[in-house]
């Protein structure tokens, strides 16, 4: 078929079309408005979500968590207005503690004299057969109501030569130096005093004794004191060349929190 056959097809096909049953400009008119009324729709809603946003946002901004408001909070110091260190200060010597009855003095000085059996053999190893007398007052075993301390001898063997050591647990800071002291501070503030005395008055000049006195916050005083004899033997003394324990075997045991009263 030619192009000029097919034209005269086409032409004929439509030569008989019905008329449009609608108007034209009606139908833009109408595609218009609509399109109108859609963009009027969506601002509307844009505006609504944009109200939305505001509503939340501004009582973040405010601080504030919808009903109550919240106080601020201050700001840390800086790290260099940290409060300064307060020093450890002196023992207490005004701290009294109240007395004890003779039932509780009684139950404290055995409780001491169990803990020395096996701790003085931990603190001085050459301590050997380790034997704590009981604890009292002017007599071995002897307490009574409100009595102030308690004291009793530690007997020991250093090789095959008896001696011993005394332990006094006050309830008062009771103490006087009567020979050389020297102060050793503690950690805790607390010190204590190492007291040396050679041949006191009356004694032979070879006789030494030396003490640790551990002078406490808590307001009590633990003295233990080495001999270069046996001050248990009720016979002429025997001197060694230096007392039983050292100063440091001795500061251990004044230092210790389980030797009070």
């Amino acid at each position: 078929m030619s192009e000029h056959e097919l034209r005269e097809g086409l032409q004929l096909a439509v030569a008989d079309e019905p008329p449009m049953s609608f108007d034209i400009d009606e139908l833009v008119t109408t595609a218009e408005r609509a399109v109108r009324r859609r963009r009027a729709l969506v601002a509307v809603g844009v505006s609504t979500a944009a109200v939305a946003v505001v509503a939340v946002t501004v009582p973040v901004v405010l601080g504030m968590s919808g009903t109550s408001e919240e106080i601020p909070v201050a700001a840390p110091p800086p790290p260099s207005a940290s409060a300064p260190s307060t020093p450890p200060s002196a023992p207490p010597s005004s701290v009294t503690k109240p007395p004890l009855t003779k039932q509780q003095l009684t139950q404290r000085g055995n409780e001491m004299r169990t803990y020395l059996n096996t701790q003085l053999p931990k603190v001085a190893p050459t301590a050997k057969g380790v034997n704590t007398l009981p604890f009292g007052g002017e007599a071995e075993g002897a307490v009574s109501d409100g009595q102030a301390y308690l004291d009793a001898f530690v007997k020991f063997k250093v090789g095959t030569v008896p001696t011993a050591a005394a332990v006094q647990v006050r309830n008062d800071q009771e103490h006087q130096c009567d020979g050389s002291c020297q102060d050793l501070p503690q950690p805790d503030g607390s010190k204590v005093v190492i007291e040396t005395t050679n041949g006191p008055a009356g004694n032979n000049p070879a006789m030494t004794i030396v003490s640790a006195i551990h002078i406490r916050k808590d307001g009590t005083l633990t003295r233990v004191s080495a001999y270069n004899y046996d001050p248990t033997s009720g016979s002429a003394p025997v001197y060694q060349p230096d007392v039983a324990l050292t100063v440091d075997q001795m500061v251990r045991l004044a230092t210790d929190p389980t030797l009070h009263l």
